[in-house]
């Protein structure tokens, strides 16, 4: 089941169902739309797509740890802004990525 239909046979243009309380009007699927729409709808249609996912927890087939301590979502949560490959800029976090290899091999 889509939460989000297309108006066209094309694809052309998504409408979601849940975000409609914040847009009216379908809006282009492959392409930023001419003007903008508030930010609460982006994260409701993204999020309305993304329930059609699979649960991560319940996936025994794929043979990978699909949950991680609260600590390790706070530490990425903390991290997730840095650019990584700037390495002048994040030294300590070059330095942890470097030994982490080390330790690893």
């Amino acid at each position: 089941m889509v939460l989000s239909k297309t108006s066209s046979e094309s694809d052309v243009s998504v409408h979601s169902t849940f975000a409609s309380r914040y847009v009216r009007a379908s809006l282009p699927r492959f392409r930023m739309p001419e003007s903008s729409i508030p930010k609460e709808a982006a994260s409701q249609i993204i999020n309305d797509e993304l329930m059609l996912d699979g649960n991560p927890r319940l996936n025994l087939a794929s043979f990978v740890t699909t949950w991680m301590e609260p600590e390790c979502d706070k530490l990425i949560m903390a991290s997730i802004n840095k650019n990584y490959v700037d390495m002048d800029e994040y030294p300590v976090t070059t330095e942890l990525q470097a030994s982490h290899h080390l330790h690893r091999a």
